[in-house]
């Protein structure tokens, strides 16, 4: 009997902190504050404001309260308090892969279903491929985070030199080859630097799927051991031991520019990377797009266009905020065509929506639009696990592969295989 007092008792404290929350967030003229927590990244933060401003204009009854923070802080503090579930804010500007964390725990809110219908039947899959959890959606897919398909070119060093863009995944590596340059075994051009984070796991992948084949059994685990697997590693091992048109830089340090950044400073002619990175090109560098560097099609291995992609930036309920009713509002008035496609151009993504993608309002404004947009409908999405890890794994192989660690690609991709099976699923 006293632990059922208790019990109530806390109970009834849980429900008066609930109604007192939910009285403050509504103030004396009856207008309801949504609060918004986003990364600090000045394009973005501007039109997230933008919509909400049109947002309060079309709902009066509510205000949104936007607080952005630098991204290594913007993380832990988005996770903790989803870990804690206490606190924090309504609404989030949330990393999609964190979605297989916490979709599941009742920290994010569950889409409701009339919104969630709109969602999936305008986005491509790949996009709420994680923010999905026994059939039902819990964030709202804002881009399609591609990080294959396109190639970053330097037009400096491609004009001065005779080249010309490559077409087809021979012509693309001999022309690394005749474009990379060294002294005294330092690099002063690299002619394809692919060995980063993201772009050795996407164009690792890409080179099974784009060849007919599959690295994810029927019940969702890796499968590397098969021939397939064993080529591409062999390819991508040779690129650095045996044709040098890059070094390993890119995963194991030892520069102060990461490789799209040293195509910006005229230190390599082609680097594949999704296209986040021609802002910085632009701002950054203050380079020309179109004269200095260009952004074009990135031959693939195999003869079908495929590749896997995960799910990229997204919005997400707070599994216990006290507007709830509010901040799906906002958010599906973000999903409105003219207001996601201003967050889109803004921020330099590709839209999660079909609609958007595919509309002319976009490509019209996007040079490199038609680029990716006619690949979207061959992704697959990468898998239900945690993404960092899946990368942290293959890079660590890769890079103990070049090494000399393993004697050869099988041997390889066995090892690799069985730690992303026991670490990813275990």
């Amino acid at each position: 009997m006293k632990l059922l007092k208790i019990a109530i008792a806390s109970l009834m404290i849980l429900s008066l902190t609930a109604c007192s929350n939910e009285k403050s967030k509504t103030d004396s003229d009856g207008v309801t504050t949504i609060t918004f927590w986003g990364h600090q990244e000045q394009s973005w933060n501007d039109a997230y404001i933008s919509i909400g401003k049109k947002f309060e204009a079309e709902y009066p009854e509510y205000k949104v309260d936007f607080e952005f923070f630098p991204y290594d802080s913007f993380e832990s503090k988005v996770q903790t308090s989803l870990i804690s579930q206490s606190g924090g804010s309504d609404i989030y500007e949330l990393w999609g892969g964190w979605g297989v964390d916490f979709a599941s725990t009742g920290a994010l809110a569950k889409i409701p279903d009339s919104l969630a219908s709109q969602i999936e039947n305008d986005v491509y899959q790949p996009t709420i491929g994680a923010l999905m959890y026994e059939d039902h959606l819990y964030g709202m897919p804002l881009e399609f985070n591609i990080e294959m398909g396109g190639l970053l070119v330097n037009d400096t060093i491609l004009n001065e030199n005779g080249y010309q863009i490559p077409t087809t995944w021979d012509e693309l590596i001999a022309t690394a080859q005749e474009a990379t340059v060294m002294t005294d075994g330092f690099y002063d051009i690299k002619g394809f630097d692919f060995v980063n984070w993201d772009s050795l796991t996407y164009l690792y992948t890409s080179m099974i799927l784009s060849q007919g084949g599959q690295y994810l059994t029927d019940e969702g685990k890796i499968d590397f051991t098969n021939d397939l697997a064993y080529d591409a590693m062999d390819v991508l091992v040779s690129l650095v031991n045996e044709k040098k048109i890059t070094d390993m830089e890119g995963l194991v340090g030892g520069g102060d520019l990461e490789g799209y950044q040293q195509l910006y400073a005229n230190q390599a002619l082609f680097v594949p990377r999704g296209p986040w990175v021609i802002a910085e090109g632009i701002q950054s560098f203050e380079l020309e797009y179109g004269k200095d560097f260009e952004y074009v099609a990135l031959p693939f291995y195999g003869d079908e266009k495929k590749f896997a992609a995960e799910t990229g930036w997204a919005m997400a309920v707070n599994g216990n905020s006290s507007v709830q009713e509010g901040a799906f509002k906002f958010i599906e008035f973000m999903f409105e065509d003219d207001n996601i496609r201003e967050v889109n151009l803004a921020c330099g993504q590709i839209p999660a929506k079909k609609s958007v993608a595919t509309s002319s309002e976009y490509n019209s404004k996007v040079e490199y639009a038609n680029i990716l947009v006619d690949l979207l409908p061959n992704a697959e999405f990468i898998g239900y696990f945690n993404t960092d890890q899946f990368k942290e794994t293959i890079n660590d192989t890769f890079v103990a592969y070049v090494n000399g660690d393993f004697a050869n690609a099988e041997e390889a991709c066995t090892d690799l295989e069985n730690k992303l099976n026991e670490s990813l699923f275990n």
